[in-house]
């Protein structure tokens, strides 16, 4: 029973300490700590682990993790990619986890943040931080990983929320200003510009929402393509900071058996990244065909600015965004909603020669087998 007259001299707490230590009780101990610790070694194996990495998705034994790496612990959807595994693919370069790692291997105390796509079509957002030990002969780096997923999206929303309640507001401000110089018609179409913004924004807000959270279904329905990409297109050219954005559009009738909400944001999100990626005068082509070898309806949208090599490992990663901190969710939500929920694949390609091009591949109806 505790009693607060009661303190032991400092003999007695290392002496009680050292046992604890010592004791196979303290393995169990740490079991119960809220975050992932991992012992690994010099061939980044792990040989230690608290409890499962993905506690409550995959369900494993976390002792089945023994002699793996990081990234097949977790689940990484790039780490059977390489030839050795994780640590040894393109994208490894650009990982958080492995980077901070890596950092400790060469004797520094590493802090960093990590987004990985998991084979389930999930996106696990982890703080990391490493440092290294020597035992023995063998040098190790002990590793701690905390899910941080939920606190990034929260400010990720919040900072995005903020920067188009900024906008929303500049353009509003504005409009009072000079609202005794300007006719009806365009007060009017100022105010449908903030309106239509608006609605797409908290639109999209809620689509990512339930995706993540695992409560969107789908409602399928028979609609006209080109009537979906030539009103998203005309809805996203009522923007002031893309009037001046010329869009070629090119595409037959073509009948499509799908969501029509998770497409048409899908689109939004794909032509207003083409539209924002370059200057005011920029140009960008969308088209549409029918691909008869694959059965696949083929959506291509594509600009005149070329993404640099370092930088296309993370297109498609949550929270990464080329227009500044607190952005990221246009291409990774384009990922999520097609391959996770309409049954498609998503790719590009960014060359000095052909710019920027994104592919979208759809089944001509929700009711045929995913895209593999």
């Amino acid at each position: 029973m505790f009693q607060a007259t009661l303190r032991y001299e400092p003999d007695k707490i290392k002496a009680q300490g050292d046992e604890i230590l010592k004791s196979p009780c303290f393995s169990a101990l740490l079991e119960e700590v809220p975050v992932v610790l991992l012992i690994i070694n010099d061939a980044r194996q792990v040989i230690y682990v608290n409890k499962d990495l993905l506690e409550g998705v995959i369900g494993r034994d976390h002792r089945a993790f023994l002699g793996q790496r990081p990234g097949e612990c977790l689940d990484c959807v790039h780490a059977a990619e390489g030839d050795f595994g994780c640590g040894s693919t393109a994208y490894c370069s650009v990982c958080g986890l492995a980077n901070t790692i890596e950092y400790s291997e060469h004797g520094g105390q590493g802090d960093g943040e990590c987004s990985i796509a998991l084979k389930s079509g999930e996106s696990l957002t982890l703080k990391v931080h490493s440092k290294p030990f020597r035992y023995g002969q063998d040098d190790f780096v002990f590793v701690a990983l905390e899910d941080i997923s939920d606190r990034k999206a929260r400010m990720m929303l919040e900072n995005i929320i903020l920067h188009d309640l900024r906008n929303t507001s500049a353009t509003l401000s504005g409009l009072r200003e000079v609202m005794e110089d300007l006719d009806i018609e365009e007060t009017k179409r100022i105010l449908k510009d903030v309106a239509v913004r608006i609605d797409e924004e908290i639109s999209a807000y809620h689509l990512i929402s339930s995706a993540e959270n695992q409560q969107l279904t789908t409602h399928s329905s028979v609609i006209n393509l080109p009537d979906i990409i030539q009103e998203v297109i005309s809805s996203l050219l009522l923007h002031q900071r893309f009037s001046q954005k010329e869009v070629a559009y090119h595409g037959e009738r073509q009948m499509i058996h799908t969501d029509k909400t998770l497409l048409r944001q899908v689109l939004v999100n794909l032509i207003k990244n083409a539209l924002e990626a370059g200057p005011s005068r920029d140009k960008i082509a969308v088209g549409h065909w029918y691909d008869e070898p694959t059965g696949k309806i083929v959506i291509e949208v594509k600009n005149q600015q070329v993404i640099p090599p370092e930088l296309s490992l993370k297109v498609f990663q949550k929270s990464f965004s080329t227009k500044g901190q607190g952005r990221g969710w246009g291409t990774y939500s384009i990922k999520l909603l097609t391959e996770k929920h309409l049954k498609g694949k998503t790719s590009f390609l960014s060359t000095d020669e052909a710019g920027t091009i994104f592919h979208i591949y759809l089944p001509e109806s929700l009711n045929d087998r995913p895209i593999s």
